[in-house]
């Protein structure tokens, strides 16, 4: 290609976008426009979603002089109607518009799919790469398997999960063969600087592996030892364990997550020359693994505390005692209707805590351990000089509550 085109990439911000810029960098022969859908510095702001027709396509890429088109957007959760928008509806138009301006087109999309599959994620994908294959010319479809990057949402998945002690197996055979980042980066830049580039191009590790093996690998590659508790269940267990996810809204542990790793994400081939895959995480990735568990025990553990002290206060402790207790905290709140509704207060930060962690939730929290704190300390003064610390042990409290606001933010960006 010419070194006067610029090469629009679609999907810029996400972990193989990003890849892609780096790698492009290296050299000069590529022109990049990053694009977003929005507003990011450095970024052209395309609204992705509304381009469903080859003639809207067309007028975005004359306006920008593009001279090749990178597609790497894709969503992971959604419903079908989005999913056929997102990546087959607009990928389409794109194609075709690509093929009347004679633009090359490089499109990212995965190992492992078929228009014929039952997720609506895979088989919108495998029909988008097979119209670009019969329609235009100078379309290149980049098949990885699954990608490694340390800053992506689902290589922090299986970071995370690779660093618990305890390892479940649930008898999946050896059907992965992980790719580094950086090597798709780099297919897809050598497919834009080719004269005739090869129509597919597939990205993968050195050999098939199983998830087992690979959690192995990533334990290596931060410097941890082999798990020593590994627990061989039936496949039905982990059926159910990623049905129920789904039903929580977990965003990986659900039913296309199961259905992909099932199929599998391997090649036909060996890739000797590929990254090892005890190479692809490291030190920083086992602090970011750390950080993440030690955000789960805070969690968790508040959850717990909450959930607990509604049922003890409730159901279990003196009643006569607590609404004593109330009623010097500020006399009327003595009843069993405002001790109810404290318990049901107490039980819904519990609940938020586990099903709606946010920055707001644990101020909230915060401010409300602080109120009951302060209550406390006037109406119950001794509280103070006991030796089990009952008011002074919500110092720590109020501590992890500022240390999960802290760490929604890092995990909000």
């Amino acid at each position: 290609m010419s070194t006067t085109e610029r090469v629009l990439v679609l999907g810029a911000s996400g972990m193989i976008g990003r890849a892609i810029q780096e790698e492009a960098h290296r050299g000069e022969e590529v022109e990049l426009l990053p694009a977003s859908h929005r507003d990011r510095p450095g970024h052209v702001h395309i609204d992705y979603e509304s381009l469903t027709t080859p003639e809207a396509w067309a007028r975005v890429l004359r306006d920008q002089r593009i001279g090749a088109v990178v597609n790497c957007v894709g969503i992971w959760t959604g419903t079908v109607e989005q999913f056929e928008l997102v990546q087959y509806t607009v990928p389409v138009a794109l194609f075709d518009a690509c093929s009347q301006l004679g633009i090359r087109v490089v499109h990212l999309s995965a190992l492992g799919f078929s228009a014929n599959s039952p997720l609506p994620y895979a088989s919108t994908k495998a029909r988008a790469d097979q119209y670009l294959m019969d329609h235009c010319a100078q379309g290149v479809v980049v098949y990885p398997s699954l990608v490694f990057g340390s800053d992506g949402d689902s290589t922090q998945f299986f970071l995370n999960l690779a660093a618990l002690p305890l390892q479940v197996d649930f008898g999946f055979p050896r059907n992965l063969q992980p790719v580094y980042v950086r090597e798709v980066a780099r297919a897809v830049v050598d497919a834009l600087r080719a004269d005739s580039p090869q129509r597919t191009v597939e990205c993968v590790g050195t050999h098939p592996i199983s998830i087992p093996e690979y959690f192995d690998a990533l334990r290596a590659g931060m410097g941890l030892k082999p798990a020593r508790l590994k627990l061989k269940l039936p496949t039905g267990c982990g059926k159910l364990l990623f049905q129920a996810g789904e039903s929580l809204g977990a965003h990986f542990v659900n039913r296309q997550t199961w259905v992909l790793l099932e199929t599998g994400t391997q090649s036909g081939r060996q890739n000797a020359a590929a990254v090892p895959y005890d190479h692809f995480a490291t030190a920083a990735d086992r602090r970011m693994t750390q950080e993440t568990q030690l955000y789960w025990f805070a969690r968790l553990g508040l959850a717990f505390l909450w959930l607990w002290t509604a049922a003890v206060t409730y159901y279990v402790w003196p009643r006569h005692e607590t609404l004593s207790w109330l009623d010097s905290l500020w006399h009327g709140l003595g009843t069993p209707f405002w001790l109810a509704a404290s318990c049901a207060l107490d039980a819904a930060m519990g609940m938020a805590s586990l099903l709606w962690p946010r920055k707001r939730l644990w101020q909230a929290q915060f401010a409300l351990t602080a109120v009951y704190s302060v209550g406390l300390a006037v109406a119950l003064p001794w509280s103070w000089g006991h030796p089990l610390g009952p008011l002074t042990k919500n110092v720590a409290v109020l501590a992890t509550m500022l240390f999960l606001a802290m760490q929604e933010s890092r995990r909000g960006r």
